[in-house]
């Protein structure tokens, strides 16, 4: 395993036939073969063993040549793959409050707030958004008169969102002509507290309401009305529902007829519809949508319950 010393000069010791350089050579054509996206590897380990032996920090041997190869090849690959490895994005929360200048109508703060809430459906970026104005009799001077929280999946969908010409054009339009000089602060902040959950099957909220969805089926030919008269809900109706317990309540339909209520109650379905039942302002409202039923019944009548089997979200009661 001895090789024939070296006596030649350093250029010409590269080039010898008995020369060291062969082993690393075929060092680097194996790295390259064994790591085609990384060809430059085999040259980094050559470049450290040639620098080692100049400075005589190692024999001129082969098999140390070629030990020393490996060890450079291995630290430039763990060096690049820890350049690629790159953080899973987080969420990041947008904040911001408003002041608006002394005596804005009560309108103009219902428009802004109204434009803010429609953002979702010309900004597929944003998650969620919830905002408000500030509550009147909690008021101590110092508060800001509007507020908002905005939710993105990432700082990109952020930065889309913030240069948005419908977020842009709510600003300059709605905001803007009524927010006092130097009235608005904002923050960003990065959310990173989600987890898997152990938990996946029906839950309660964290409040302790139950969710709660059934099914409902309409004339396909009626269903564009249907929905018309669900644009201006009675006020009393609304009233209604709440009081008896049907909180965050939607409707969903399709083009067949089939339609879906989801709503999160303190009670079971039928008692939610008992207690409806005994409401004067929903026997009026069953008997105006009973014409749009496939089979001509009122709809709370016709309404069938459907399990609840899961859920995926944050918003999940921790007691049994």
């Amino acid at each position: 395993l001895s090789p024939t010393p070296l006596n030649t000069s350093s250029h010409d010791r590269f080039r010898t036939p008995n020369s060291s350089a062969q082993p690393l050579r075929g060092y680097r054509d194996a790295c390259g073969k064994a790591h085609p996206q990384h060809s430059t590897h085999g040259d980094t380990a050559l470049h450290i063993a040639r620098d080692a032996r100049r400075r005589g920090a190692m024999p001129q041997q082969p098999l140390a040549l070629a030990a020393a190869a490996a060890a450079g090849a291995l630290l430039a690959t763990l060096l690049a793959r820890r350049r690629r490895r790159t953080p899973a994005p987080a969420r990041v929360r947008h904040m911001v409050l408003v002041q608006l200048k002394p005596g804005t109508p009560s309108d103009a703060v219902d428009a802004m707030l109204a434009a803010l809430r429609r953002l979702p459906a010309r900004i597929p970026t944003i998650l969620r958004i919830e905002v408000g104005r500030q509550v009147a009799s909690l008021d101590d001077g110092r508060n800001a008169s509007i507020g908002g929280l905005v939710e993105f999946a990432s700082e990109g969908d952020y930065k889309a969102y913030a240069k948005h010409e419908a977020h842009l054009a709510v600003i300059k339009d709605y905001i803007l002509p009524h927010m006092a000089e130097g009235g608005r602060a904002a923050l960003q902040t990065s959310v990173d507290d989600w987890a898997p959950q152990a938990w996946t099957g029906p839950a309660r909220t964290k409040n302790g309401r139950r969710r709660v969805a059934f099914e409902m089926r309409f004339d396909p030919s009626k269903l564009a009305e249907y929905k018309r008269r669900h644009e201006r809900v009675w006020p009393a109706m609304q009233e209604a529902l709440v009081r008896t317990g049907w909180h965050d309540y939607s409707l969903f339909c399709g083009k067949d007829g089939r339609a879906f209520g989801v709503f999160e109650s303190d009670a079971p379905f039928d008692e939610c519809c008992a207690r409806m039942a005994r409401e004067e302002v929903n026997g009026r409202w069953q008997r105006e949508m009973a014409p749009f039923s496939m089979t001509g019944e009122q709809p709370d009548a016709a309404a069938v319950e459907l399990e609840h089997y899961f859920y995926l979200g944050t918003d999940v009661s921790t007691r049994e």
